[in-house]
């Protein structure tokens, strides 16, 4: 509080993006009250005066100390250099809705055209041919999957503790029997993976939706030949080697214009100082 007992504005807020192609999702007129700016640099951001730095992703040589970090993604959830001042998990149905059209198209006659979301589920049922899907984990994510499931009438089992979310989910202790059982397993789980994978039917797709260690990535990739199909989703730039039983999709668009948004707005709330 100052002399006149009025809480005085900070000055215009400086922030960064990393990396720099997430400067296509700033809105053109720019951001009221701050500085944005967006490198590939990340070396050159630590020297910088930020207030935060919003990264999709952080690379395993990151530089520290770092800026405030300010997560966008589920990359930068694991393990950051530095506390993180906030993070954006949103999309987590758009995330839900990608790994049921992967499935579809593993298990199903082929990719759909354009069609009504209703039809790709109902083929997938059919594709299933009553077999289950179980889906691992219960937060944001593994619910909205659990969400469309059911919608399409799937055969689903899903593996939780969040009671009250989910009304009777399968606890952990029963993974193994679950997984064990399941067509298609759905991984959005922040548990190990790794010591799971021989509970998996040698016929099961196994879709993985979370972000994982590299020591539970490496695992995923030496069983590659036990499964019919295994998807990942990536949230950071990876090379990952050519197989046949491996479909590797990018971060979902819209999920991290999503994320963008959520940023902004953590950046817009009112900051005061004392003066």
């Amino acid at each position: 509080m100052n002399e006149t007992g009025v809480e005085t504005l900070t000055r215009r807020k400086a922030a960064a993006l990393y990396p720099a192609h997430l400067q296509s999702l700033l809105p053109a007129q720019g951001v009221p009250g701050c500085e944005i700016v967006a490198s590939d640099d990340l070396a050159a951001l630590q020297h910088a005066q930020l207030d935060v730095l919003g990264a999709l992703y952080l690379p395993e040589d990151v530089p520290s100390p770092l800026p405030p970090v300010y997560a966008l993604g589920p990359a930068a959830w694991r393990n950051p250099p530095e506390p993180l001042v906030g993070r954006a998990d949103q999309g987590q149905r758009q995330v839900a809705l990608r790994a049921l059209e992967t499935l579809l198209g593993i298990l199903g006659p082929g990719p759909l055209p354009p069609s009504p979301r209703g039809l790709r589920l109902k083929t997938l049922q059919s594709a299933l041919g009553g077999a289950s899907v179980a889906i691992a984990g219960g937060g944001k994510v593994g619910r909205a999957v659990y969400s469309l499931a059911r919608q399409g009438k799937l055969r689903t089992r899903i593996i939780s503790d969040h009671l009250s979310a989910l009304g009777r989910p399968d606890p952990w202790e029963k993974a193994e029997q679950v997984l064990s059982s399941a067509k298609a397993v759905l991984w959005a789980s922040d548990r190990p993976l790794a010591p799971l994978l021989g509970s998996l039917a040698q016929d099961s797709v196994l879709v993985v939706l979370s972000e994982l260690l590299p020591e539970e990535r490496r695992a995923v990739l030496a069983t590659l030949e036990v499964r019919a199909a295994t998807a990942l989703v990536l949230y950071r730039p990876l090379t990952l080697p050519s197989h046949p039983g491996l479909v590797v999709l990018s971060d979902s668009p819209r999920r991290q214009a999503l994320a963008m948004a959520q940023f902004l707005r953590h950046l817009q709330r009112p900051q005061r100082q004392r003066g």
